[in-house]
């Protein structure tokens, strides 16, 4: 599928996603854009720790993310796809800003 073109001006949420790293919590302000129709068609992650890895890696996440997206895969399907704890909650940054996106688009449809 090829990638689909999104228009200069969107409609946006913003929301923050905590999430713990060994000694601390990062948090994550997440920044999702949507499609004409309301569908998520991108993300942006920041992080509070900026030019850290953990800036970077949100970074790098949201572009592949948003690619994704932008190529026709689905939230639920990415998010499911992501490493779990035996409690289903996630594992990485990933999945914990997946479910939050999935959580926050629900209650914003």
């Amino acid at each position: 599928m090829t990638r689909e073109r999104l228009p200069n001006r969107r409609i946006a949420l913003g929301f923050d996603v905590p999430h713990p790293t060994p000694g601390s919590t990062v948090s994550y302000k997440v920044n999702v854009g949507r499609d004409s129709l309301g569908a998520v068609r991108e993300v942006f992650i920041g992080c509070n720790k900026l030019t850290t890895g953990n800036h970077i890696a949100g970074l790098e996440l949201a572009t592949l993310i948003s690619i994704a997206l932008q190529h026709g895969a689905g939230l639920a399907e990415l998010a499911g796809a992501m490493p779990r704890e035996s409690t289903g909650s996630p594992q990485g940054v990933a999945g914990a800003v997946l479910d939050a996106v999935l959580a926050e688009t629900e209650h914003t449809s």
